[in-house]
């Protein structure tokens, strides 16, 4: 019944999913040399660890899903991890088909 049910809720393809999952490996790749430059960027920083964290987590993250989108996702390294991606096509103005 599980499995039938999540069929059921997963059967549409979302964007935000696709762009997640082909982003992931590219993240896993590069988190780590961007996550210890961060900490010992913050290491003598006077507040809580959690915030810390939370900041080293979030710059990550962000930096990492700006370079993908830059650099990676349409060129060869993208090619390279994840197969051929080619650009949405734009959609022209006045034209509601």
């Amino acid at each position: 019944g599980a499995i039938g049910l999540f069929r059921i809720i997963a059967s549409e393809e979302r964007y935000w999913v696709r762009y997640a999952s082909d982003s992931s490996y590219w993240l896993y790749l590069w988190h780590l040399p961007l996550v210890a430059a961060s900490q010992l960027l913050v290491s003598g920083w006077p507040i809580s660890p959690h915030v810390k964290f939370l900041l080293i987590l979030a710059a990550a993250i962000a930096i990492l899903l700006a370079a993908y989108q830059v650099g990676v996702r349409y060129t060869w390294v993208g090619t390279m991890l994840n197969g051929p991606r080619s650009r949405p096509a734009p959609a022209r103005p006045g034209l509601f088909l």
